[in-house]
Order: C-alpha cells, then structure tokens, then sequence
C-alpha cells in the first residue's frame, strides 16, 4: 500500500516485482506502473485473442513447467487459456502481466532503483534492468532493504539490514504520506469470478462476460486486452 501511495504522489515510477501474488494491483497500483516478470497466479491469457482472465481463484492448480493450459476456454475465441506464470528455464513473452516493455523502458531512464526484499539472485540475470551497460556513473544509484547478503550489496548507494514494512513505515512517516487502506470495491480480483453476474470496469468481452466462465465458479469474468496502448487507457486504470 505504501508503494501505491508513492506512485499516487509521483515519487515512484514503476514497480518490477518477482511475486506471483497480484498484491500490487490489489493495494490499487495500476497495471500501466507493473511489470510482474514471473507472471500473476489470478490471471490467465488467450494467446489469439490476446485476452486476459482475472480470476479470484488460482489458475495454476492444473498446470506445471511447460504446461500452461488451465482446461478453460477463452469466451471469445473457444482457444483454451493458459496460465501467466514464467518457471525456471522458460522465457515468459506475455505483454501482460510480465510488462518486460515497460520495465525496460523505466529503468533506461531511471535516477534511482529501490529494492525491497529481493535476494536479487534472480535478477541480476537481468542486465538491462539495472543499466549494466552503461559507465558506473551513469546507472541509477541502487539502494536496497533485505535482511540478508545480496550479490549487489557491494554497489548499493545504501543497503539497510531491516524489514521492509519496518522500513517503508519509516519513509511514510519523514514523507507525511497517507498510506491508503486496502478497498475491496477496488480489487480487480475480488469479484472477478464471483458469481454475480457483474462486469467490472475495464472488461473488454462485451456481450461475452454475460456467458458463464468454465471454470463453473460463476458469471463475470475479467477480460482485458494486452496491448500496452490498450492497457493505458482502459477503464480498469482508472478506477486506482
């Protein structure tokens, strides 16, 4: 939530996360600031539609390494759905959730990186992401919060051995930032398959969401196109 607080404010920019939980579009930060590059555990896409499902359940419980379809059928097209969840050895290519465009295009321009809880194990894979290339004055200062050792520790501008939420309380308080209260009516995921027959703002199926989901649990889905031009004008970002 404070993450959302900061981008509301300006300070904060784009978020790149590593969890699979949705919990940043939970907390109302919008996808156009998101790049979830392991995928989203709510979400499945239809490859020809170019859809995107966003379920209240997970839609990995069916699904494995290198077998991505959840046996659910895309309302459109009749395609069956696959999950967005990039494992280890694979090469995610979804233009959302992982966002890998608008990741790159953030971190080409960024003065400062922040982060929060990674190992960064996995990340420093990911040259581009902390502009490796370029002459060491010319990347962005680099501060993390982790309790442990990091292999970037040793170029950190600054590196606190603390908790996040610990530390994140910290910067609410010096910034007098009012830190919003998680809002189910704003949860993208909390009614996405709830059974009410509902269509949330921003679903892009039309007549199509009226249709029952084949997943059984109910009426509405959340269906949004995944073009990057789309997704900053979709309804479903304004209502963060």
């Amino acid at each position: 939530m404070a993450l959302t607080a900061l981008w509301a404010r300006g300070a904060l920019k784009f978020v790149v996360s590593q969890n699979c939980d949705g919990l940043h579009l939970r907390a109302g930060l919008p996808r156009r600031a998101l790049a979830e590059l392991h995928g989203d555990m709510f979400a499945e896409l239809c490859a020809p539609c170019r859809r995107v499902y966003l379920r209240a359940f997970d839609t990995t419980e069916r699904t494995a390494r290198h077998a991505h379809g959840t046996r659910r059928l895309c309302h459109a097209c009749g395609q069956e759905l696959r999950d967005s969840i990039v494992h280890f050895g694979e090469r995610g290519r979804a233009a959302w959730p992982l966002n890998w465009a608008g990741a790159l295009r953030h971190a080409a321009r960024a003065d400062v990186v922040l982060c929060l809880g990674s190992s960064l194990k996995v990340l420093r894979r990911y040259p581009r992401l902390w502009r490796m290339q370029a002459a060491p004055r010319a990347r962005p200062a680099l501060y993390i919060v982790n309790l442990q050792w990091t292999p970037k520790d040793s170029v950190a501008a600054l590196k606190i051995n603390a908790r996040c939420d610990a530390v994140m309380q910290q910067v609410a308080r010096r910034l007098r930032l009012r830190v919003p209260r998680y809002r189910a009516a704003l949860d993208p995921y909390a009614d996405a398959d709830g059974g009410g027959g509902r269509r949330r703002a921003g679903s892009a199926c039309g007549a199509a969401c009226r249709r029952p989901t084949y997943s059984g649990r109910g009426n509405s889905c959340m269906c949004v196109p995944t073009t990057l031009s789309q997704l900053a004008v979709t309804e479903m970002s304004k209502v963060f």
